[in-house]
């Protein structure tokens, strides 16, 4: 798993071999996915640490650049445990 995406009522599961879409509420997809090192970026976004290959920071904005060319927003109110794990 590299990420999770919420798409309205969906939730978009990206992965090695691609992405697919799953009728789940974001809350359970990520409690699917506990003991997987990861954490919850943005409200529609969670990521798999493993996944990142780094990130940018635009102005105040900071985009998470995944495995597969994929990019996660951070939310603002994210970074500082982002910071403290490591991942900024």
């Amino acid at each position: 798993m590299l990420a999770l995406e919420m798409e309205g009522h969906y939730v978009r599961a990206h992965t090695a071999a691609g992405s697919t879409l799953i009728l789940m509420r974001m809350r359970d997809a990520v409690a699917e996915l506990d003991g997987i090192d990861g954490m919850q970026v943005h409200r529609s976004w969670w990521v798999a640490r493993s996944a990142v290959e780094n990130a940018a920071q635009h102005g105040r904005s900071i985009t998470l650049r995944l495995k597969g060319g994929i990019k996660a927003p951070v939310a603002r109110n994210s970074v500082p445990a982002l910071r403290a794990a490591g991942w900024l």
